[in-house]
């Protein structure tokens, strides 16, 4: 098979099906429509697919000869905000139709892709040794729709999966396999930090929250040279700080919200050690209390590329799109649930880059100005089909030992929001 051809001539497809979904974007846990969509083509390709409540789409490609099972995953939601017409250049071939509503992330890319490599795929069943499972996944920006979708997965069986990311500062067709860590684990502090408050006249007589949150905040920033390794990467955010009303009134209480990103799990706890310790004694020391809304806990969750499947990945690229389109990027800090499909498969998470200037594209994700070079997804498209004929073919052993924990409760105690699946 030449995946590449074979992707150029639905080229037209998959960017017609990107461009329906951007004009229609539906925010987490309202991609309806979307899921229709997805449903509807799927059926034109002659395949049945099976609806996850709050979890998304899921649909099985046979292949004739009897093999493994490989999960391709796409994410199928927009966020809640507004798409600026124009990107770094110019106008926009397409925009958002829908109020508040935008694909600002690369989502309808991802599931156009996804169905072009359906399509070919469902169009070869003969060149398959096993089978293919697609993964439409719901809800990605807000980790309500994996738990769901990947029970529902694992009930079935899978031994590997397959992801793709279109990424805004990696040059057009330009594709990032490499092994190790590629994206970032995480996890949220929410604090009320409670004192004495007081006229504004006698700080003297008051007990103020504001010194608490101040001391530790310098800290939390000095801590990154003073107490973690300066050669694993982390970062943290404030993202609200709440205290007070008026000007001359020092208040009760305050509450500040932050996230914590890593790439090795044993920086991250060191973090959490570092964070519960150093609030404590800071909080003592201005006469202070405090209680967490949400704890800080560090879960052993990012996004890791298994060295072998990286490596057929390698190997598919080359052959499919050609060696120069091969990259090396540096693992990219924000988080994604699909780290959770690599706690229970082996598998390759891709970013395809879509940075143009000539375009205008390569404005970052969740900017109103993200758009896409869709020139790039008939390669996302061969990419993962030749990834999935590699993977099926192989018959070497993959080092892997799968998370023995049912999804359910590992995501519980990873933070994912398991009410909604």
């Amino acid at each position: 098979m030449n995946s590449l051809k074979l992707a150029e001539a639905i080229e037209d497809y998959v960017i017609d099906i990107r461009r329906d979904l951007h004009e229609h974007p539906e925010v987490s846990g309202e991609e309806d429509r979307t899921i229709g969509l997805v449903a509807t083509e799927l059926e034109k390709m002659g395949l049945s697919s099976e609806v996850i409540k709050n979890g998304g789409v899921l649909s099985t490609i046979e292949g004739t000869h009897p093999g493994k099972t490989l999960v391709l995953r796409a994410d199928m939601d927009a966020l809640p905000m507004t798409e600026n017409k124009n990107n770094l250049k110019g106008e926009k071939t397409v925009v958002s139709k829908n109020d508040g509503a935008a694909h600002m992330c690369g989502h309808d890319g991802h599931t156009a892709m996804l169905l072009g490599a359906a399509k070919i795929l469902s169009e070869n069943k003969d060149r398959l040794n096993g089978r293919v499972i697609l993964a439409f996944e719901q809800g990605e920006e807000n980790g309500r729709g994996i738990v769901g979708i990947l029970s529902r997965i694992l009930e079935i069986g899978a031994d590997g999966v397959w992801g793709i990311h279109l990424k805004s500062d990696i040059p057009s067709g330009k594709i990032s396999v490499d092994p190790g860590p590629r994206m970032a684990g995480a996890f949220m502090f929410d604090v009320r930090i409670d004192g004495n408050g007081g006229h504004g006249a006698r700080p003297d007589l008051a007990n103020t929250p504001v010194d608490v949150f101040t001391d530790f905040y310098n800290h939390l920033k000095s801590s990154r040279m003073n107490a973690l390794d300066p050669f694993k990467a982390i970062t943290f955010s404030i993202g609200s700080v709440n205290a007070g009303s008026s000007h001359n009134v020092i208040p009760d209480s305050l509450n500040f919200k932050g996230t914590y990103r890593f790439l090795h799990y044993d920086q991250g706890v060191r973090a959490v050690q570092e964070f519960k310790e150093k609030l404590d004694q800071i909080a003592a020391l201005n006469g202070c209390t405090y209680e967490y809304i949400i704890p800080p806990k560090a879960m052993n969750l990012s996004v890791y590329n298994q060295e072998d499947c990286a490596e057929i990945a390698s190997e598919a690229v080359k052959d499919s799109i050609g060696e120069t389109c091969l990259y090396n990027y540096p693992a990219w800090m924000a988080s994604e649930p699909f780290a959770l499909y690599q706690k229970y498969l082996p598998g390759v998470f891709a970013f395809l880059g879509i940075k143009n200037k000539d375009k205008g594209t390569g404005a970052d994700h969740h900017n109103s100005k993200f758009d896409i070079d869709e020139d790039v997804l008939k390669s996302g498209v061969a990419s993962t089909v030749q990834y999935a004929l590699y993977f099926l073919d192989t018959d070497e052993e993959i080092s892997f030992e799968p998370e023995q924990t049912d999804v359910k409760t590992f995501a519980k105690d990873a933070g994912f929001p398991v009410e909604w699946s």
